[in-house]
């Protein structure tokens, strides 16, 4: 069970509506999923069009006036069930200080459903403040995901909320890791570039490389009561929290019996040490897209900046094959033109000369390149192919 708490105290960064998508693109993906509503707003709750306020919930839970599994809702949405929240936790903060181990009181009652193995993940929709709420949560977390929002404002309360992290983390002698998930991206305007580069010069590898792009779908979606993948799904936002939720079964020990079945060809390409030095190229499973020419040479120049490039993979029945990277904000083919022939896949880009990170998607599944034994680690841990685009030539650096 993989418990990660979502977490920002500055409002209208996307935090609960994170909580809310990431929770269903897990269900959809087979995981068994509890959503904890931790904010005395209790919008998460509302954000699947629960109406709870006479229900007993984590208010009651952790003043031990109801035993946890008594307060769950099952099945809000398929796969997801969920702990309301009511704005009676509001109340709770000053009744909490008497008890001993006040700031670990939820991790005591989650305790006790991890015993009955019943759930994948729990996901926490945290407090907008740092408040004794959020400590209980981040004492639970086996990870935080911190939604940032592109204003200015977001990046002042990061370093406060990382640190405070820190400082728990220091407190009880345990790492847990911070992933920075951007929303709201639109890489249209400068100042969103301006922003994701400040990110990413402060946090490095902490930032999650796959950001939430902005779209209206997620608010028509909330308004409706319904994750943005029930509501529209196959949209743009729906692909995003998808690709989330596929990163974080991937980091998760449920995903190894996952990828044991269902997903046996990745398996054979991502081994259970993600962490390993780039590694010889070796012969793919039979489902996976041949590349026809490890060195790749650039055609002729469209412009003066940007080169035109083929990728050729041998064409399987039936496969769909994407590919997503830099070169195209991490949108699976958004750019890329793809052409069959002969046998072969053409995925053919146009791009300016740099260093870029990709993947190939694989009906639906994001995989490393497996003939290419270029390969650098991402903010989860993972493989990303890499290339190196030179304005004369192409090649795999």
């Amino acid at each position: 069970m993989t418990t990660i708490a979502i977490a920002n105290q500055k409002g209208g960064c996307g935090k609960t509506t994170t909580a809310i998508n990431l929770s269903a693109c897990l269900a959809k993906k087979g995981q068994r999923v509890l959503l904890i509503d931790m904010d005395p707003q209790g919008h998460a709750s509302l954000g699947l069009g629960q109406h709870s306020e006479d229900c007993d919930g984590l208010y009651e839970v952790l003043l031990h006036d109801a035993k946890i599994k008594d307060v769950v809702q099952n099945n809000v949405y398929p796969d997801v069930d969920l702990i309301p929240a009511t704005i009676s936790l509001a109340a709770v903060e000053h009744l909490l200080n008497d008890f001993s181990d006040k700031d670990k009181q939820l991790t005591f009652h989650l305790e006790t459903l991890a015993e009955s193995q019943r759930y994948d993940f729990i996901i926490i929709d945290c407090p907008p403040q740092l408040s004794l709420l959020a400590f209980n949560a981040f004492h639970a977390a086996e990870r935080i995901l911190i939604p940032v929002d592109m204003s200015i404002y977001a990046l002042e309360g990061i370093d406060r909320l990382a640190d405070t992290i820190d400082l728990i983390s220091e407190k009880y002698q345990r790492d847990i890791p911070i992933n920075i998930l951007p929303t709201m991206v639109d890489y249209r305007t400068r100042f969103t570039k301006l922003i994701l580069d400040e990110l990413s010069e402060r946090f490095q590898d902490k930032v999650i490389t796959t950001p939430i792009h902005y779209t209206t779908r997620i608010k028509e979606a909330a308004f409706k009561g319904q994750p943005v993948i029930e509501y529209e799904y196959g949209s743009l936002a729906s692909s995003d929290y998808s690709l989330l939720a596929d990163n974080y079964i991937r980091l998760s020990s449920s995903a190894r019996v996952l990828m044991a079945g269902t997903y046996q060809h990745i398996a054979e390409l991502l081994p259970d040490s993600a962490l390993e030095k780039p590694i010889e190229q070796k012969q793919p499973a039979k489902d996976v897209p041949e590349v026809i020419n490890d060195k790749l040479s650039a055609v002729e120049h469209e412009t003066t900046e940007n080169t035109k490039l083929t990728l050729t993979y041998k064409y399987i029945k039936g496969q769909d094959l994407k590919i997503a990277g830099d070169f195209n904000n991490w949108i699976p083919d958004h750019n890329v033109a793809t052409q069959q022939m002969n046998g072969l896949t053409h995925k053919i880009l146009n791009v300016a000369p740099g260093t870029y990170q990709y993947r190939l998607i694989v009906d639906g599944k994001w995989i490393k390149d497996p003939h290419n034994s270029q390969q650098v680690l991402n903010s989860y841990g993972e493989l990303n192919s890499l290339l190196k685009v030179e304005t004369s030539q192409f090649e795999i650096a």
